[in-house]
């Protein structure tokens, strides 16, 4: 998909409003908001999911005087949003009423503080720190410690454009100021099972089914020195270590992915000769309810970590 073009430009450029809608009826323009437009991109280069609802929240925001939020905050910063919906772009209003689906958009009047909006790729939104607030409170646990858990992120090796990390101090003064509204207990409990140390969503979402079925909770992102080599595992449980495998793990070429691989196996080996089993799952065993834990119970009871009925 291209750049947004507003319908002000191409009236100036010489399109007439008939001609806006035949381009847009044919498939020449793709119509993303009220008066907003982008060029299709061409069969087999389609946007992923995420970043054409980026571009629909960008183009949508201007026609309202409100603050981005909640889902739509949270794909402007990065911030990862477990089930998500994408049928709406959300904004926040301070007030306390006057809230409601309207024009592809959801307002929410609930409290916000002028240190809590920031201007992101031209658009006025919530904070990191609110926004990772707001997903919190949608009710769902597995979902609040995904966003939870990112913004808390203490990265192994920074760079100098990632964001600073969120500290659970801000993270409760946020929650507090929302005062008594549903979902604020959900958010607490998030908060109390976050960690600063989860590489992805998968990390945090993998940490969850294993809470959520029992599993006895390993060290995370353990640090081994094999054959004079540094690892850090995702999951540790001694003589067993799991990793996930998310998506964008391996790199984007072919020769990235093919050199990534052979790492993982050669990585897999050293494992092996130190007399450590790895396990591991990616997306699709997340998505499958039982997968990761019936994956896991295995493993575990294969070393000696867990006994299992018969």
């Amino acid at each position: 998909m291209g750049d947004v073009v507003r319908r002000g430009y191409l009236l100036a450029t010489g399109m007439s409003s008939a001609a806006i809608s035949r381009a847009v009826d044919s498939g020449r323009l793709e119509r993303l908001a009220r008066g907003a437009y982008a060029v299709p991109a061409p069969p087999g280069h389609e946007e992923p999911p995420w970043e054409r609802y980026r571009t629909t929240v960008l183009a949508t925001a201007p026609a309202f005087n409100a603050v981005v939020s909640h889902e739509s905050a949270a794909v402007l910063h990065g911030i990862p949003f477990l089930r998500p919906a994408r049928s709406l772009v959300h904004f926040t209003v301070d007030r306390r009423h006057g809230g409601g689906v309207r024009r592809g958009a959801h307002i929410h009047p609930r409290p916000l503080g002028r240190h809590e909006i920031v201007l992101v790729d031209g658009a006025r939104a919530t904070s990191r720190v609110r926004t990772a607030i707001d997903v919190a409170t949608t009710g769902d646990l597995e979902r609040a410690v995904c966003a939870i858990d990112a913004v808390r992120l203490r990265r192994r090796y920074p760079s100098p454009d990632d964001p600073a990390p969120v500290t659970v101090a801000e993270l409760e003064e946020c929650l507090s100021g929302l005062g008594r509204r549903r979902g604020v207990a959900v958010a607490r409990r998030a908060i109390e099972l976050s960690v600063d140390c989860s590489a992805s969503a998968g990390e945090s979402w993998s940490r969850m089914q294993m809470l959520s079925a029992g599993i006895p909770l390993p060290r995370l992102q353990r640090e081994h020195v094999l054959e004079g080599r540094q690892y850090f595992a995702d999951f540790d449980w001694g003589p067993l270590i799991g990793e996930f495998d998310g998506l964008d793990k391996y790199g984007t070429t072919s020769r990235a992915v093919t050199g990534a691989l052979a790492e993982e196996k050669a990585r897999e080996e050293t494992f092996a000769a130190a007399g450590i089993e790895v396990v591991r799952w990616g997306w699709r065993t997340l998505r499958a309810p039982g997968r990761l834990p019936l994956l896991l119970t295995t493993a575990l009871a294969r070393n000696g970590l867990i006994e299992v009925s018969r």
